[in-house]
């Protein structure tokens, strides 16, 4: 079963099918008991209104659904309060007060009342899931496509909605007709919500997709569906047989090691690049967590390959050998400006007054590697990270073994000891992921020879990744500041906080001095917490922590700017006239403390 029960959701799925099977059959409000609202006539002045009436301002969005709803009738009202309590359901990421604090505003736009009592509304304290920052940046297109899937349902006869709810493969066969451009998170999200314990709690068809990749070797080959979703729901079944368990989650460990890549919304994801050439390379400005990227990516890399050699059966039940068999099998060399060829490769050392040759760090990998091939793990990847590449001579410190990248069914003679050469290949199932921060040399600067010996992933600053980061670093409170603060309570600030890392790094990407390679990572906002948690040590009984009632910053934000965002600019600008980086750095200044453009 795909259902969530982490917590009682229990009211979420309820109100769901609810809503399809109620809602959809005689108009009933979901918030509204006594009303009647889902009907065609407002679901048409709905679309003239809002669908086919786009407000493309930056306005906020209760703002904007407040303007195009004026003169509307307050079922009209009504409709599109629950249009917006359909859209947040699903998403555990977004506050209970902000659910309750939406809606009550909606509704107020027609003088309209909502409870805190009101059982509707309650289902909405928890969620279910995390969909993303693309539903939350894309709200309009997910309202619109769900009341579009509303209009297409009331359209039918009531025979024919009876058979539709009743039909999952109709259901989602409607859903994916309706469906345009950019596929909206809604699609999956409706199906959990309507049938639980066939369709998996995921926004994501990326998500989807890795999961079948990832598993797909415990199918029968001849037997696979080609729907992604009973896909998925075969895999269950046999994992569930396997791990004699029914409740089982993706989302948790032991399956999540297996197959999450990230959210990365590309043709070819990092792990399966490292797959079909095994030599990849994370690039992008510092702070955007290349390097831990990296470390999961080998782990993950390792755990699918282990899973796809093994089978499910042996994998599963071999667990503590897997966590051992991934720590062994991760190596990691830290590039600088003084590695060289006789750090990496090999070297001449005095030895009892005896000049020899001693091998560096990557011919003591390839040791390693033969060495494992005499255990349990005999086939199975070894990943060797090389951190900061770029920061290294990397011609120098590769030597002749650079052309091995390439063509690794070929030998090359390294000198040897006494005159004798040394012969040096590189086996294959060593895998290579490098990380590089561009900011001093852009990537066209980069030797061809070899870019084209790696593929290339950039990393850059992703607003979903902070939220993530500062999250965690919250939750792990320390305990020298006495009892903590829960997260709840100060999540909508780390929005605001978000919103405004947003658009500091926009306007340094655009900004002819800078660019792209030179915007802020996650990691150096990130540091806010630590000013955080002392503030609310230092002033008990502080409510706010991050901005003031005027939506100024407050010491930690201040501490931020001064003590670490403020000198980064300044560096980055040193060769800037003088009164251009003064205005840019106001403009920073003002973008973060204040919230001004």
């Amino acid at each position: 079963m795909a259902r969530f029960k982490e917590w009682d959701t229990s009211a979420v799925y309820c109100y769901a099918n609810q809503w399809i099977e109620k809602s959809l059959m005689d108009g009933s409000s979901l918030l509204w008991t006594s009303e009647e609202i889902w009907t065609t006539d407002n679901l048409n002045a709905f679309r003239a209104c809002f669908i086919d009436n786009i407000d493309e301002s930056t306005e906020a969005f209760e703002t904007k659904l407040k303007g195009q709803l004026s003169g509307q009738k307050p079922e009209v009202v009504q409709l599109a309060c629950e249009l917006v309590y359909l859209y947040l359901l699903f998403p555990s990421s977004i506050t209970y007060r902000r659910k309750k604090e939406l809606l009550k505003t909606i509704a107020s736009f027609a003088n309209l009342m909502l409870d805190d009592q009101n059982n509707a509304l309650n289902a909405l304290e928890h969620g279910i899931g995390g969909p993303g920052i693309a539903y939350n940046t894309r709200r309009y297109n997910e309202i619109r496509y769900i009341a579009i899937f509303a209009d297409t349902v009331l359209q039918m006869s009531e025979e024919e909605r009876k058979e539709l709810a009743a039909d999952h493969l109709k259901v989602r066969g409607l859903l994916d007709k309706l469906k345009e451009e950019g596929n909206p998170l809604s699609r999956h999200i409706l199906l959990h919500l309507f049938y639980p314990d066939l369709y998996e709690r995921m926004a994501s068809a990326s998500h989807k997709q890795q999961i079948g990749e990832a598993f797909l070797d415990m199918l029968d080959e001849d037997s696979i569906p080609v729907d992604v979703d009973e896909r998925i729901l075969a895999i269950r079944k046999q994992l569930s047989d396997i791990l004699c368990e029914t409740d089982l989650d993706f989302y948790r460990s032991p399956l999540m090691e297996c197959w999450d890549y990230g959210d990365h919304e590309t043709d070819v994801l990092p792990i399966q690049g490292l797959e079909i050439k095994k030599q990849i390379v994370i690039y992008g400005p510092p702070g955007t967590g290349k390097t831990h990227e990296a470390k999961e990516l080998a782990k993950r890399f390792i755990r699918q390959e282990t899973l796809r050699q093994w089978g499910a059966g042996k994998f599963f039940k071999n667990q503590n050998n897997i966590d051992e068999l991934v720590q062994q099998r991760v190596r990691r060399v830290q590039f600088h400006p003084g590695y060289g060829y006789e750090d990496f490769i090999r070297g001449m050392q005095l030895e009892q007054n005896r000049t020899v040759y001693k091998n560096g760090v990557f011919l003591q990998v390839l040791e390693d590697v033969k060495v494992a091939e005499n255990g349990i793990g005999k086939g199975l990847p070894f990943v060797f990270i090389l951190d900061e590449m770029n920061r290294a001579d990397l011609s120098r410190v590769l030597g002749e073994c650079f052309s091995l990248l390439e063509d690794r069914e070929s030998e090359v003679l390294l000198a040897g000891q006494d005159g004798n050469p040394f012969s040096l290949a590189v086996p294959d199932n060593l895998y290579i992921i490098g990380t590089m921060n561009l900011i001093d040399q852009s990537l066209e600067q980069v030797d061809f020879a070899l870019r084209r010996r790696f593929l290339w992933f950039f990393r850059g600053f992703e607003r979903e990744d902070l939220i993530s980061l500062v999250k965690t670093k919250w939750e792990r409170w320390p305990q020298k500041y006495g009892k903590p603060r829960q997260w709840s309570r100060v999540e909508e600030e780390f929005e605001v906080l978000a919103d405004r890392c947003v658009r500091i790094n926009t306007l340094i990407a655009n900004h002819e001095l800078m660019g792209p390679l030179y915007v802020i990572g996650h990691t150096y906002f990130s540091d806010v917490v630590s000013f955080a948690q002392k503030y609310i040590y230092s002033q008990p009984g502080v409510q706010q922590v991050l901005w003031n009632r005027k939506g100024q910053g407050r010491g930690p934000i201040s501490g931020l700017w001064n003590y670490s965002l403020a000198p980064l600019l300044e560096q980055y600008l040193s060769g800037a006239d003088a009164y251009e980086r003064k205005l840019l750095m106001q403009q920073a200044k003002d973008i973060f403390l204040k919230g001004q453009e």
